[in-house]
């Protein structure tokens, strides 16, 4: 969030992906920020010249007090170039560390990006993880990184950075409602299902609610029997019979807000009467206004008595089966309503996911993949996975997601026609609506990364309800218990297929995760802190009128935070 003179420069040398969420989720959500980005391509060109284009292109200014930069960017440089910029309090943020990335020769290893990390670390003030693992890994590995130098090795540099370290974890966004394509959409107001339910709710005793409208029913008879005397009267009886009738036909009614006129209001009412009275004239008679209501009182007690206990399973089967049809039809309409209820289901058949609809209760394991397609998350064991299950006769839909940020890997272009028959998405998703919706539709997320230190896809997926099967390795065991972890190939493999034998084992199990701690809600206090806690030797530069007035506009930007957030500081 910018404005004329902004105290805050936010800085993504690879605005794209995780990046690229958590930086605009800083910029929606701190005051007086001023954000500069470049394309999502090549980040490993990206990590080593940057900074020399950034040096250029970010705009001189006396009111910066924070500089917040994504650990690509290689800080020492930018700091040595732009020397105005030195005195800001720097955060760097560390989404992933290159000193443990995997390569498959060790020839093959830029030392550059890791370097450039090490480097960064010491120059800035807060050095800032998405994980323990992330920390710890990275500090543990500095002194064995640093091996490969011929001589005059540093040491100690662990312990020089460690004090500056924190772990704040990466804010996953809330799902919260999708939005629906308005041709896709089903009708809400079905006349047929309308005129079903009203005859159900007509004739039906049994059901409760239908019994507290004919007790209403024959309180207001009663009442209506009391008050008439006089011709005069009888008139007005007439009135508020209509009246209260009407009253009984909108609470019979499935919907309130329905488009019923005064004559369908009218119809319902004769239709009404009929049910309580052999002659509907006769109640509105004045000679015999009193008897008939009594008598109408009498049949109206016994009436239930009087339905076969074969027609009254027969209704209750018709109004489950309306029921369900309106469930279908608002799962349709809203799938995410109640992202994490469950709801309930004919007894026998055990607890159903809310977002799945019949027809995927009997459809194959929809299983999912949905990371970037390059060799650190392991696209060659998950597709060997995957071929086994299809050369084992086993019956499942796939879905492969992904951004492509490098070369073509071979081993995507030769699965894809092997699993041709498969394959329902493939390929990477540019609305996130739509990639939340093929998570949606998904029973497993499966993982097998080489080279994780978050893993935002994989909780998007559990948000979704999917159920996660990760490596038992890097991030994934701080994050997920023990059931949804696999130590080997084959126990992927075991698991997957027992998954496609029995799909209930999935879509009746609810995810043991709790993601709530992800939460921007839970983490925003964390991420603002750092904004809000400028460096004190920098305010003294310029004397005391300078830290007063330093100390002014700080209260007015976490009065701007508190209104702008709806946060209490």
């Amino acid at each position: 969030m910018s404005s004329s003179s902004p105290m805050n420069l936010l800085i993504e040398p690879f605005y794209g992906g995780s990046h690229k969420q958590l930086i605009d989720l800083i910029y929606r959500t701190v005051p007086d920020c001023h954000l500069v980005t470049m394309s999502a391509k090549k980040w490993h060109w990206r990590s080593r010249v940057a900074a020399l284009h950034l040096a250029q292109s970010i705009p001189v200014s006396k009111n910066y007090r924070v500089l917040f930069c994504s650990s690509v960017l290689n800080l020492a440089e930018l700091i040595a170039l732009r020397q105005d910029l030195a005195p800001l309090k720097k955060i760097i943020y560390f989404h992933e560390n290159q000193l443990i990335y995997p390569v498959r020769d060790k020839k093959e290893r830029d030392v550059q990006h890791g370097y450039n990390q090490i480097l960064s670390s010491l120059v800035a003030d807060r050095v800032i993880f998405n994980s323990h693992y992330n920390m710890e890994s990275f500090l543990s590995s500095i002194d064995q990184f640093l091996h490969i130098l011929p001589d005059y090795r540093p040491k100690n540099l662990a312990n020089q950075i460690r004090p500056k370290c924190q772990v704040i974890y990466f804010p996953v966004e809330e799902t919260g409602v999708l939005p629906v394509n308005q041709d896709s959409q089903p009708t809400l107001s079905n006349p047929k299902s309308n005129s079903e339910t009203q005859r159900l709710t007509a004739n039906h005793s049994t059901d409760s609610q239908s019994t507290l409208s004919n007790q209403n029913s024959h309180s207001e008879t009663q009442k209506l029997t009391a008050n008439h005397s006089t011709d005069s009267q009888s008139t007005l009886s007439n009135q508020n019979s209509h009246s209260e009738t009407q009253k009984l036909t909108a609470n019979h009614s499935t919907d309130s807000q329905s488009t019923l006129s005064n004559q369908n209001s009218h119809s319902e009412t004769q239709k009404l009467t009929a049910n309580h009275s052999t002659d509907s004239q006769s109640m509105l008679s004045n000679q015999n206004s009193h008897s008939e209501r009594q008598r109408l009182t009498a049949n109206h007690s016994t009436d239930s008595e009087r339905v076969p206990a074969s027609q009254i399973r027969s209704l209750e089967n018709e109004k489950l089966a309306a029921k369900q049809n309106e469930n279908q039809i608002q799962d349709l309409v809203n799938p995410f309503a109640v992202p994490h209820q469950k709801r309930s289901i004919p007894e026998g058949q055990g607890s159903v996911p809310r977002h799945k609809l019949p027809d995927q209760l009997e459809s194959p394991l929809h299983i999912v993949w949905a990371h970037r397609w390059e060799h650190d998350k392991g696209p060659e064991l998950f597709f060997d996975t995957i071929k086994s299950l299809h050369k084992e006769g086993c019956q499942f839909k796939l879905s492969v997601l992904g951004e492509q940020f490098t070369d073509n890997l071979e081993v995507f272009e030769t699965s894809r026609p092997f699993l041709e028959n498969h394959i329902v998405n493939w390929g990477y998703l540019p609305s996130k609506s739509k990639f939340l919706r093929v998570l949606e539709s998904a029973d497993v997320a499966v993982s097998t990364a080489l080279h994780e230190f978050f893993g935002v896809s994989m909780l998007e997926a559990v948000q979704m309800q999917c159920y996660p099967l990760c490596p038992n390795r890097l991030v994934y065991p701080e994050i997920y218990p023990k059931q949804y972890l696999y130590n080997t190939e084959k126990q992927l493999l075991k698991t997957l297929k027992r998954f496609c034998r029995h799909p209930k084992l999935v879509r009746e199990h609810k995810v043991q995760v709790d993601i709530s701690k992800f939460s921007w809600k839970e983490r925003r206090m964390e991420f603002l802190d750092l904004f809000y806690t400028v460096k004190p030797h920098y305010l003294k530069l310029d004397g005391s009128k300078k830290i007063l007035r330093d100390t002014q506009r700080f209260k007015i930007s976490r009065v701007n935070a508190e209104r702008i957030s709806g946060l209490e500081l």
